[in-house]
């Protein structure tokens, strides 16, 4: 199997984490062709990276169905938890991650970043910002003590978006944005002592900062 990365994106990071996680033997490469372009979007149809190239030639790409699908083909270090309901819990985050976190503050301080001028006058993006902290504290609350159990999909799944975040927040004045989010610091402190993790975020923090020339 071959995995198509970038190693600035978090959901590709996600992946390489899992990989790294579970010592697979999957090459790591970067697309043929740039993004967006017409020869990217004639070999990648859904014109997104990852992609998992598998023995025969077929694809799978989004981040989270190819995680899912690596855990089913690779059941040794199993990174799911037992139990309906703790696979509940551990669907949450990544959702949370998803369809939270990334449209709701990663992508627009991105897209602030990206932009002449946009570092200034970002008050609506940081009032974004906590709006998602606040939410993932109340959920970390909600669930039970991750101290508790052992790192699973959902905590990869969130733990480059976060990343991210911490990365860009500076960017804008806001040196500890999880200063007031006591619960979501100690979940980031917990998920980065791991191994694969903070591996897959030294290599994503590299990338990032090359990225954006910093």
């Amino acid at each position: 199997m071959k995995l198509y990365s970038l190693d600035h994106s978090p959901y590709a990071t996600r992946v390489r984490m899992q990989i790294i996680k579970k010592e697979l033997d999957i090459a790591v490469v970067p697309p043929p062709a740039p993004l967006a372009t017409p020869q990217f979007m004639a070999r990648f149809p859904m014109g997104k990276i990852p992609v998992l190239e598998l023995d025969d030639g077929s694809q799978l790409p989004d981040s989270w169905v190819i995680m899912e699908y690596l855990e089913d083909v690779v059941p040794a270090i199993s990174l799911r938890p037992e139990g309906a309901r703790a696979n509940a819990h551990m669907q949450l985050l990544a959702r949370y991650a998803d369809t939270y976190l990334g449209p709701g503050a990663l992508f627009p301080l991105f897209s602030r970043v990206r932009a002449p001028g946009g570092t200034k006058d970002a008050g609506e993006a940081l009032a974004a910002l906590d709006d998602e902290l606040g939410r993932l504290q109340r959920l970390l609350d909600m669930l039970p003590d991750f101290h508790q159990r052992r790192l699973h999909l959902g905590d990869i799944a969130l733990a480059p978006c976060l990343d991210y975040v911490l990365l860009l927040a500076p960017m804008f004045g806001r040196d500890k944005p999880l200063g007031e989010y006591p619960l979501v610091g100690a979940w980031w402190d917990w998920v980065i002592a791991d191994d694969a993790v903070a591996a897959g975020s030294a290599q994503m923090r590299k990338a990032v900062k090359g990225f954006f020339g910093s």
